[in-house]
């Protein structure tokens, strides 16, 4: 009897050379969130809020640096050093996928009320990548691109308590129907530009 049953297939929707422009622009999200987490951290009033921020700004930098290290293995061979050992590298590379997501992310960063910055990050950037993760790793090769699925899978770990922890903040903080109705009006003026761009991956 065959205990050991490996039920994934050899071919996905991706070419590596898809995977990985996939790849490159994930990583400018992570990277573009951690900028805007510490940077806010010095800022914000609420101790929670910087002790938060601060966390989630280490988190974020891990994920890129892990989404860095993948790259050299499928051929990104940018801005690396090669003097170091081969397990180590990381493609420093910032691309994102087209000027208007470029424009969608300085526009979440350069928000000055504390409010309407964690509804930018965690009620409209972060759910947006959590699904294309999610995505990535359901429909790659199982197989020959498991390292891209289980670096996502990890990833996603910390970006979904981040989410969970954006909308618990997002209620305590939008406490009036004032506060609310701005915050909705930025989350859709937000929207409309990540549409606008085709999203993380620029709608291909």
């Amino acid at each position: 009897m065959e205990l050991a049953i490996d039920t994934r297939q050899v071919g996905g929707a991706f070419s590596v050379d898809e995977s990985a422009r996939r790849l490159l622009h994930y990583r400018f999200a992570e990277v573009a969130a951690m900028e805007a987490e510490a940077g806010w951290v010095i800022t914000m009033a609420a101790p929670k809020l910087k002790i938060a921020l601060a966390e989630h700004a280490y988190q974020c930098s891990l994920h890129a640096d892990a989404l860095g290290r993948r790259l050299p293995e499928m051929r990104v061979m940018e801005n690396i050093d090669m003097s170091i050992p081969p397990t180590l590298r990381v493609a420093d590379v910032r691309r994102p996928p087209n000027d208007e997501f470029a424009r969608f992310v300085r526009e979440m960063q350069d928000a000055d009320d504390e409010l309407l910055r964690l509804t930018g990050l965690y009620r409209v950037l972060k759910p947006h990548l959590a699904v294309y993760y999610r995505h990535h790793a359901a429909v790659t090769d199982q197989v020959c691109d498991s390292p891209t699925v289980r670096t996502l899978k990890f990833i996603l770990i910390d970006e979904e308590e981040q989410i969970r922890w954006g909308q618990a903040i997002y209620e305590e903080m939008a406490d009036t129907p004032a506060k609310r109705r701005q915050a909705l009006e930025w989350q859709m003026h937000l929207e409309e530009i990540l549409a606008a761009s085709g999203g993380v991956t620029g709608g291909q």
